[in-house]
């Protein structure tokens, strides 16, 4: 017995000692490391993947031929014949392309972990590194990129303010590596602005009611992801430099903006820093009238800087330290004049002189603008628990500084500033389960813990707002189920409980008319407010063909309605006696993507209810803004249609959005009336042609159409003069193009012009229209204007 057992023992040694191994390193075109990447032989049902650095090593393979795949999420996948010999260790390093294709982007904001977006029971908009920087010849204002490239997403306001650009006609929260940016307590409506273009790597845009991410995302998130310190040089880098005029009038319009990006590695560190400036100059409409100052976007400065460093403890474990600022310094030589708005008869015949810019100060009027700053450490550990699970955390400090302008609004007049400073920790687990033939399942799970401290007062020291001290914590768990690799089953769940402190305070005397009919100041008693909700999500998707890929889901969402808005607006002697009840969004949608080789086509149906409002009403009697209290149903659908000819000439597409929104009667749920257009959006419809007419000159042509909306009859005001209320103004559509063009001055340089409202459109943006009867938004949209640019990459 001990004899056969010895020749056993040898026999394996033996069999073992002969075995083969594979080594090498996976980098992407720019020769930068890819990490996580799955090297697999089908025949042995073996695999490994690769290090933060890329390496990998592939051990105990039988002599013989087979075919090796080389795999990562979102690059093209490789498949190479490799002939193993005895003892031998074969060397094979390689370099995946990235798959910018359209139907299988990777997202990993939809569950915080990294999916193909064909597989997702979700509607999402991915706007890549290619695509942002084809737009950004164009513009460096992100609000303009997204409102092109982003079905469902409402129009640019023109102005720096994004109030009523919502997304399906609700709120949404912005995130920059998926820290929120967005103020909720005391929503200014600026954080679509959170970060130069020039700095991310993607925009994931989730839609509908989303629980993934917590408060504020009734309508969805908008989530930048930004660059990676990726790379296997010691130094190489990006330079920009551009310089913008209008056209419709130069005087004093020049801009000009200048940026620069470094990265790469210095042993096992990686790093990645940048800084920018940019500076405008005025802008003019298509008559040449000086754009309306308020929230403008003439005459700034704006500066940003990302710095990212990550060091790599070991194969499995990374450590990052990650910082940004952005700030944005509007200082104008002009002060508005107000539109005149009148309504001439019962039929809702009317007529607006828009509102535009003068020269002129205010005495003691700061500059106004935004200053953001995040700050994130970040910890990696990888392959635990027998290479089930990965593990990752960080802790995050996000400031914020919102400057307004100066209003007579307030009683003896005064400038407005949000404050809010946030302090957050997230662990998080992703857990793979693959031990059964035809069922493939992931589970992500973890905990939120956020400290949100926000207040609004006037740069006289006056207190609007008092200091809200939010502590909230939320666990939440998200489950994959792939079943024979042609459904995707995703299911999840989310807990947030929130705890609120409020100062003592008293309300300012505000009269939001304007007509000098100021509210009646309170003192209001503080204390302890409450909040919790469980939101669950579902879907299921087809993904057996990808001529059509349906897929079907129900999701929630819970945000606490602008708690800041309520506070201000305040008649109660106590907090406690303030009616205040958190909204929750019911999101229901069906939809497909199908691809045809160089056709795509993607289509999306959707239904969603809230218990209470999500955007502003405005109280006659009280003379101020409440947060709206109807019950909301809003409804609609979205198309986008893209095709590239066989020899990548020519690519062209078109998109389309429609939403609609009824608010039902406190008294009569059956009385339904029409959402304001700070809500609803009119039909937007977009289209492109890009044509690479050499290896060296590409040109893009780009169409945003806006339709009508027309919804609301006027009424008799109290001086018995024919009025439309506030956000229930008509909208006239307009058509706006844009032209651009580049020029490969050599293989790393770049030359390109931009002129953006080309044919000199004289419009009003839709904001100001729907907002016409405040008089003070009413401001129109920029004629033609131009932007030259030349990128350098070393």
């Amino acid at each position: 017995m001990k004899q056969i057992a010895l020749l056993f023992t040898l026999f394996i040694s033996t069999y073992l000692f002969s075995q083969s191994a594979l080594k090498g390193v996976i980098t992407d075109a720019n020769n930068a490391p890819i990490a996580g990447a799955s090297i697999s032989i089908q025949e042995l049902q073996s695999g490994v993947m690769t290090n933060f650095d890329g390496a990998y090593t592939l051990q105990n393979i039988p002599p013989g031929t087979y075919t090796v795949t080389f795999r990562m999420l979102g690059y093209q996948p490789q498949n190479k014949t490799i002939t193993f010999t005895d003892k031998a260790v074969t060397t094979y390093n390689t370099v995946l392309i990235e798959d910018y294709s359209s139907l299988d982007e990777v997202v990993v904001s939809a569950s915080r972990n990294s999916e193909y977006l064909s597989e997702i029971p979700a509607s999402i908009t991915v706007v890549n590194e290619v695509q942002l920087q084809e737009f950004s010849k164009a513009t460096s204002n992100i609000n303009e990129i997204l409102e092109f490239t982003v079905p469902g997403l409402a129009v640019s306001t023109g102005t720096y303010s994004n109030w009523g650009q919502t997304l399906r006609g609700r709120s949404l929260l912005v995130m920059v590596d998926g820290i929120p940016q967005s103020t909720p307590i005391r929503n200014g409506q600026l954080g679509i602005k959170s970060i130069n273009p020039n700095d991310i790597s993607r925009v994931e845009v989730i839609k509908g009611a989303t629980s993934i991410f917590g408060n504020g995302g009734n309508g969805g998130f908008i989530n930048y992801i930004t660059k990676k310190p990726t790379s296997n040089k010691k130094i190489e880098g990006s330079t920009n430099l551009w310089g913008t005029s209008n056209l419709a009038s130069t005087e004093d319009a020049l801009g000009w903006g200048v940026y620069q990006s470094l990265k790469g590695k210095l042993n096992k560190f990686n790093y990645y820093i940048s800084g920018s400036l940019e500076q405008t100059g005025n802008k003019y409409d298509a008559k040449g009238n000086v754009l309306l100052p308020t929230y403008g976007l003439d005459n700034s400065n704006i500066y940003s800087s990302l710095g990212k460093l990550s060091y790599n403890i070991s194969d499995n474990q990374k450590i990052s330290l990650n910082a940004n600022l952005y700030k944005s310094v509007h200082d104008t030589p002009f002060i508005p004049v107000y539109a005149d708005v009148e309504v001439f008869n019962e039929q809702g015949d009317y007529n607006i002189v828009p509102a535009y810019g003068i020269k002129g100060s205010v005495p003691g009027e700061k500059a106004t603008g935004a200053t953001l700053i995040n700050g994130q450490l970040q910890y990696n550990l990888n392959n635990i628990f027998s290479g089930t699970t990965d593990f990752e955390t960080d802790i995050y400090y996000q400031n914020t500084e919102n400057i307004f302008f100066y209003s007579d609004k307030f009683e003896n007049g005064g400038q407005s500033v949000i404050n809010a400073e946030k302090w957050g920790i997230r662990p998080n687990f992703n857990t793979s389960i693959n031990q059964f033939e035809d069922i493939d399942m992931s589970f992500t799970y973890g905990l939120d813990v956020l400290k949100d401290k926000t207040n609004q007062g006037l740069l006289d020291g006056r207190l609007w707002v008092p200091n809200v001290n939010l502590i909230s914590w939320a666990p939440y768990l998200q489950s994959t189920v792939k079943l024979n690799k042609e459904w995707v089953l995703k299911a999840g769940l989310r807990y947030d409980d929130m705890n609120m402190e409020i100062a003592d305070y008293q309300t300012l005397p505000y009269s939001a008319k304007g007509d000098g009919n100021y509210n009646t100041s309170v003192a209001v008693k503080g204390g302890d407010l409450e909040f919790n909700n469980v939101a669950y999500n579902l879907g299921l998707r087809y993904i057996a063909h990808q001529e059509f890929i349906p897929y079907v889901s129900f999701s929630q969402g819970f945000s606490i309605a602008d708690l800041g808005a309520v506070l201000k607006s305040a008649v109660a002697e106590n907090v406690n006696d303030i009616q205040l009840e958190p909204a929750v969004t019911e999101n229901y949608e069906f939809g497909f993507i199908s691809n045809f080789n160089s056709l795509r086509i993607e289509a999306v149906g959707y239904y969603s209810t809230s218990n209470l409002g999500t955007g502003v009403t405005f109280n006659d009697d009280l003379n101020a803004f409440l947060p709206s209290v109807q019950p909301q149903k809003i409804f609609g659908g979205e198309v986008a249609i893209d095709y590239t000819t066989w020899n990548k000439k020519i690519a062209l597409g078109t998109s389309y959005s429609y939403v609609e929104g009824m608010k039902e009667s406190l008294d009569n749920k059956s009385e339904l009336t029409y959402l304001g257009g700070d809500v609803i959006s009119a039909p937007k419809l977009t289209a492109y042609v890009n044509w690479n007419a050499t290896e060296k000159l590409s040109t893009s042509i780009r169409m945003t159409h806006l339709g009508d909306r027309k919804r609301f009859d006027p009424f008799l005001d109290n001086n018995q003069n024919w009025a439309y209320r506030h956000t229930e103004f008509p909208v006239n559509g307009y058509t706006l193009v844009n032209l651009s063009a580049s020029y490969k001055l050599q293989s790393n340089m770049t030359a390109s012009l931009a002129v953006n409202n080309l044919f000199n459109e004289y419009y009003l943006p839709a904001r100001a229209q729907w907002a016409a009867p405040l008089k003070s938004f009413s401001g129109t949209g920029e004629g033609a204007n131009l932007k030259l640019s030349l990128l350098y990459n070393f």
